[in-house]
């Protein structure tokens, strides 16, 4: 027994051409490249500590 063609309505030829313009602009989207977390990017020097030294991230050296 053959089976059955089926022919989509407008409608959802509509609807399916919509999922694939979506779908593209995704992919498009996921190539551009990786995502940033801001975790470890480093946008401007750090200021020097009071002691006048270099240390960064709140680590400063004891005085002697």
């Amino acid at each position: 027994m053959a089976k059955k063609t089926h022919y989509p309505s407008p409608s959802e030829e509509k609807h399916v051409e919509q999922v694939r313009e979506i779908i593209r602009k995704s992919r498009k989207l996921l190539e551009i490249s990786q995502p940033d977390t801001f975790l470890a990017r480093r946008t401007h020097a750090p200021f020097p500590s009071e002691q006048g030294d270099d240390a960064q991230d709140g680590q400063r050296r004891k005085p002697a």
